[in-house]
């Protein structure tokens, strides 16, 4: 049986009727982040609007960024993205906890290797010194949503390729066993297509939008403590910025 909806009197909309609605159910949880909704069907019987009204109001959700459409499946509950600006330094654990997202990692690798000729140039290291490498899968509520890869000159971290950094913030583990407190971070971003081992981390298809961030991170006294990448999924991250005209 359709469950009775608002009254549309007082010229009202069937269409924001069904929006409202619906935004209501999202904004109570009614639907769970990532989540698909049920079929259009159902939904139109619930609010006891035409599928053509109820497209329309989903429609309007999308546009409010509320939810994503996906061809042949349906409409999805839009999940929640981990937003960078560029003024403020801090991980990805640091920047998930603010945002009320509960973050994870995975190793994929760690070990020690020499730097390559240009690593050891941006590191201020003699030739094929040698470095840290740790790659890790970045989770957001336990969905994948980056592939991290950082190296760090051996010399400052020593013990670091042993230490274990599942689900663990390494600016924290820097400051705590090693004294060290990045300061700022050179950050360039750019969209790429996942491709690979990329999209198989992720989960997501090759060829799927992804943004690639590289970095080059220093300490108070300018010394370069850090270099690496990050990939983030295209649907779960999201970089603001505050542009000001002098």
């Amino acid at each position: 049986m359709a469950t009775t909806v608002p009254s549309l009197s007082g010229g009202r909309s069937p269409s924001l009727v069904a929006y409202r609605s619906l935004a209501d159910d999202l904004a109570s949880g009614k639907w769970a982040t990532g989540s698909r909704l049920p079929s259009e069907r159902s939904l139109s019987e619930e609010l006891g609007v035409s599928r053509t009204i109820l497209r329309h109001a989903l429609r309007e959700l999308a546009d409010a960024g509320l939810l994503e459409p996906a061809a042949q499946r349906g409409w999805f509950v839009t999940r929640q993205r981990l937003s960078e600006g560029p003024n403020t330094l801090a991980g990805f654990t640091e920047n998930a906890r603010e945002r009320g997202l509960n973050p994870g990692a995975r190793i994929i690798s760690q070990y020690v290797r020499p730097a390559t000729f240009e690593e050891a140039e941006t590191l201020g290291l003699s030739p094929a010194a040698e470095i840290v490498e740790i790659e890790r899968v970045r989770t957001l509520d336990m969905l994948p949503t980056a592939v991290q890869t950082l190296c760090l000159p051996a010399r400052l971290v020593p013990g670091l390729v042993r230490a274990p950094l599942e689900d663990t913030s390494l600016y924290a583990v820097l400051l705590s066993e090693y004294g060290i407190k990045p300061s700022r971070c050179d950050y360039t971003l750019q969209a790429e297509r996942a491709e690979g081992l990329i999209a198989q981390h992720l989960e997501i298809s090759e060829g799927a939008p992804v943004l690639v961030g590289r970095e080059r991170t220093v300490d108070s006294e300018e010394r370069v403590i850090c270099v690496g990448r990050i990939v983030h999924r295209g649907d779960a991250y999201r970089f603001t910025a505050s542009l000001y005209r002098f």
